[in-house]
């Protein structure tokens, strides 16, 4: 059961309740197939105003469900409508599952494009756009993101880590605890590449909000601006280094000279650290590269699994799987292999 499955007519019925009063389904689509949630684009007749709302449908078989909670997501959208950075405007949570299979938000629909990072069209585009002001939107807004913290908005609810190197011990510890559960059989160089972080491991010189997986493909365009930032699921209170690692992790560039496919890396990092006031560790920046390109190649290996322990039939699971050799190898250059 999904979004495109439940009738219209009960729909309409909680929708209009939600809302304080009738409206009428007039279209629904779904909005392209992300690898987590189910997404789809509702427009409702609302007292003679056509009104679009996206639906974000939890899927409990996706990848890296252990660190997701769509409840707490939808507080998280609501804390951040008081802050500068832009995100879609939540509506409400349903727990219920009747209507469409699983539980739900719903949020207010902006206008904008969302890219496939990878795809030819992506990367020219974003090519292009990286040059403009989009590009320095993209560090702009991740600096504000990281400004962010229980003092300045109400996200205190992510839990607060303690200074030091608590931070990243527990994500190493969590990362240590996915690959035990994922891996059905021995995997040398992710294991090699958990106990170089494991000796490595930097204490975090800030604490704020961290999106989780702060990307291209993850902000809506407008035509000169970022419109919107989308699919917080990964967000938690934590180093703001964890972001910046993702954003010039390999796994994010593939074979381009581009960080996230927008900007040259140092120009991305002296974007950044202009907007956030202060300088990024390039040691401390290293070690959350080669975490992502870790934490990467286990969600790789999660793929693998779902499909066949048939807890999920994505054949786009089935082929990041397929790579997992170039997973490792990546892994292997970020431990400078020889």
């Amino acid at each position: 059961m999904g979004i495109l499955d439940a009738p219209p007519q009960a729909i309409e019925e909680r929708f209009g309740r939600q809302l304080g009063r009738p409206v009428r389904l007039v279209e629904r689509k779904l909005a392209g197939e992300g690898l987590s949630d189910e997404t789809g684009v509702l427009v409702l007749d609302d007292d003679g105003e056509l009104r679009k709302v996206v639906v974000r449908l939890f899927r409990p078989g996706a990848m890296a469900r252990h660190e997701v909670d769509p409840r707490r997501l939808h507080r998280l959208l609501v804390a951040l409508t008081a802050t500068p950075v832009p995100v879609p405007q939540p509506l409400w949570f349903d727990a219920d599952r009747s209507l469409f299979g699983e539980s739900y938000s719903v949020v207010a629909w902006v206008p904008g494009i969302a890219v496939v990072p990878w795809s030819p069209e992506g990367r020219k585009y974003l090519a292009e756009v990286g040059r403009g002001p989009i590009g320095e939107d993209f560090c702009r807004i991740l600096a504000e993101i990281h400004a962010i913290d229980q003092h300045t908005a109400d996200v205190g609810f992510l839990g607060v880590p303690p200074a030091g190197t608590a931070f990243a011990e527990a994500e190493i510890a969590q990362l240590e605890d996915y690959l035990r559960r994922v891996a059905d059989e021995p995997e040398p160089i992710i294991v090699d590449g958990l106990g170089w972080l494991r000796a490595n491991v930097p204490a975090s010189e800030r604490i704020g909000l961290v999106h989780g997986d702060y990307r291209t493909g993850n902000v809506l365009f407008g035509d000169d601006r970022v419109n919107a930032v989308i699919d917080w699921e990964f967000a938690r209170l934590g180093d703001p280094l964890y972001d910046v690692g993702w954003v010039c992790c390999p796994s994010n560039r593939v074979d381009s000279d581009l960080v996230c496919m927008i900007l040259p890396q140092e120009e991305f990092l002296a974007r950044y650290e202009r907007h956030a006031g202060c300088r990024v560790d390039r040691d401390a920046l290293h070690f959350w590269i080669t975490f992502h390109q870790v934490r990467h190649a286990v969600m790789w290996l999660d793929a693998g699994k779902k499909v066949r322990d048939g807890q999920i039939d994505d054949l786009r699971l089935a082929r990041m799987h397929y790579t997992m050799p170039t997973m490792r190898a990546m892994v292997a250059d970020c431990l400078a292999y020889t």
